[in-house]
């Protein structure tokens, strides 16, 4: 039995936007991208050190990273965890031609387009976005050489 005093009552509904952390936005990770592409030497980076970077910023391991940087420290393996969030802002990188696809140490990696530059360059005219990955990045990028990440993914030199 239904109460009447809610016999007649309607009901409506709105859709509300629901927030997304920063780091789940596309524009954050194609921004980092960006940056992580723009600070490393000839603006190319494998996709092996992207990881390691997007790693070290995501999960706070920039301690860790410090080390791995560090020509006087012990390199002990990274355990790299690809993330397919990251994975598809590469994608998105590729397919807006900020970023085409080449080899650095072997590896699959970026390169930054003319496009991409410019697109770099504008993100870094901006003082008050991505402050702490900023830091990071331009700390770490250029130190993060593709024998270093050899050494961080536990892969053997050749003789």
């Amino acid at each position: 039995m239904s109460s009447p005093e809610f016999a007649h009552t309607r009901f409506s509904f709105e859709r509300r936007p629901t927030p997304v952390p920063g780091d789940m936005r596309i524009t954050w990770r194609v921004s980092l991208i960006l940056l992580m592409l723009s600070e490393s030497r000839s603006n190319r980076a494998s996709l092996a050190k992207l990881h390691i970077l997007n790693d070290a910023i995501r999960s706070n391991q920039v301690a860790r990273l410090r080390d791995a940087t560090d020509a006087d420290a012990k390199i002990l393996p990274w355990n790299l965890r690809v993330e397919p969030a990251f994975a598809r802002a590469i994608d998105f990188v590729v397919g807006e031609r900020l970023a085409e696809w080449t080899k650095a140490g072997g590896r699959a990696s970026l390169q930054l387009t003319s496009t991409g530059l410019a697109a770099s360059a504008q993100i870094e005219k901006v003082e008050d976005v991505l402050e702490r990955e900023r830091a990071i990045i331009v700390e770490h990028a250029k130190k993060l050489t593709e024998i270093r990440v050899s050494a961080l993914l536990g892969e053997r030199q050749a003789a």
